[in-house]
């Protein structure tokens, strides 16, 4: 479908680490970063561009379970691309689920959770076979992907955040598109249930923004403490509680996506912006993307009779994920996933192919695994800023990903 589809593009400070109460004015994401600085982020689209997603796109729509449509274009004429799963895709009984992610291009974190995400759903895993049986998942993997190839840290070609702008007039065309297509399932037999919207805030915790019931109502802040308390179970140490972030404590707001869907539908839709991690710490992103779909699955009351292990514990492939942060300065992680134990080794290389350093040589046993790289070389020297790459070989796997060192 994708090949058929031809498209036209173009060429902070930390919050709080307590409970936090925000008033409707208070960015849920927080004050950006002072270090944010789209000036040397326009050629690197925070580790993952636009080309990037289209690459992932050809891969996905390879599985059985995929289907993959434009549902619109952004300003610039990009599409805006939806990617379905489920076995039962044109079914008209199935819960639906909604997510989108990268509104904010600077937040990359929520996508590689997102990523996460996808790869636990099409994986053969019989929890997700389980998933994909009674559930559609609806996925936009880049919201604004004008702002990420413009190197915007939170806005669309035309300077706007289209993460508060559902009142504006007229709608930007990102937020009409997403808008436009939110009505059309919300009008089919199976609407959708759950709506997620992915982010990654300053505050380097993971977080659910929870909405008061003075702009809400007491019954749906009850569905929002069971689910993110579903999720939690799953991660206990990786997510704060429901009322770390509390808002629309005296009203609700009509900026949001979430505003447009309770104004809307009300109790009939549980929608809530999730927050990673956006900080140096961040990962983790298997074990975050594993809670939330066993978070949803739950609440949607869905009972899975098989063994309810982690798929990332045994996963089916050997997989190399890009590097975070990137770019990077001064301290990377890179993290890989082995479907079965191996001898591991992991070389991090120059432009012209030279070896800097040798950071894994060792025999290691299956699942999600991680090294950091502090971007010195062997005898312990502190590279140049620069383009490196770093490989992993295991048997007849090999794999070879790009990262940038900035100083």
């Amino acid at each position: 479908m994708i090949k058929q589809i031809n498209i036209l593009f173009l060429l902070f400070y930390s919050l709080s680490g307590q409970s936090l109460l925000e008033n409707n004015k208070l960015n849920k994401c927080g004050l950006l970063s002072p270090s944010e600085n789209p000036l040397y982020r326009i050629d690197q689209n925070w580790g993952y561009s636009y080309d990037s997603l289209r690459v992932d796109l050809e891969r996905w729509e390879n599985s059985p379970y995929v289907n993959i449509d434009s549902i619109g274009a952004t300003v610039q004429n990009r599409a805006l691309w939806e990617i379905t799963i489920s076995n039962f895709p044109d079914s008209n009984t199935l819960p639906r689920v909604y997510i989108h992610t990268r509104t904010h291009p600077g937040e990359e974190e929520s996508f590689w959770v997102v990523n996460e995400m996808i790869n636990l759903l099409l994986s053969d895993n019989p929890y997700a076979d389980f998933v994909r049986d009674n559930t559609i998942f609806h996925i936009i993997p880049m919201y604004n992907p004008d702002g990420v190839e413009l190197g915007f840290a939170r806005e669309n070609a035309n300077g706007v955040d289209i993460e508060s702008g559902w009142d504006d007039i007229p709608l930007e065309p990102e937020v009409a598109v997403l808008k436009n297509r939110f009505i059309e399932l919300m009008a089919t037999n199976n609407p959708v249930g759950i709506a997620l919207n992915m982010h990654s805030a300053y505050s380097c915790v993971r977080y659910f923004v929870y909405h008061a019931a003075g702009g809400t109502s007491t019954n749906y802040t009850i569905l929002e403490q069971q689910f993110i308390n579903n999720v939690r179970s799953y991660f206990p140490d990786g997510f704060e509680p429901w009322d770390y972030f509390v808002s629309w404590n005296s009203g609700t707001p009509d900026q949001y996506p979430e505003s447009w869907w309770w104004m809307t539908h009300g109790e009939n839709v549980l929608a809530l912006t999730y927050e990673d991690m956006n900080c140096a710490a961040a990962g983790a992103f298997d074990s975050t993307a594993n809670a939330i779909v066993r978070g949803v699955v739950d609440y949607l009351g869905l009972e899975y009779v098989g063994t309810n292990e982690n798929p990332f514990t045994h996963p089916d492939k050997f997989s190399l994920i890009q590097n975070y942060p990137n770019p990077f300065n001064p301290t990377t992680t890179i993290q890989f996933i082995l479907s079965k134990a191996s001898n591991v080794n992991i070389s991090i290389f120059d432009l012209s192919g030279h070896e800097i350093i040798h950071l894994v040589r060792e025999n290691q046993t299956s699942g999600s695994k991680s090294v950091k790289w502090d971007g010195t070389d062997k005898s312990g020297k502190k590279v140049p800023s620069g383009v490196y790459f770093y490989s992993i070989s295991t048997g007849n796997f090999r794999q070879t990903r790009k990262m940038v060192l900035l100083k």
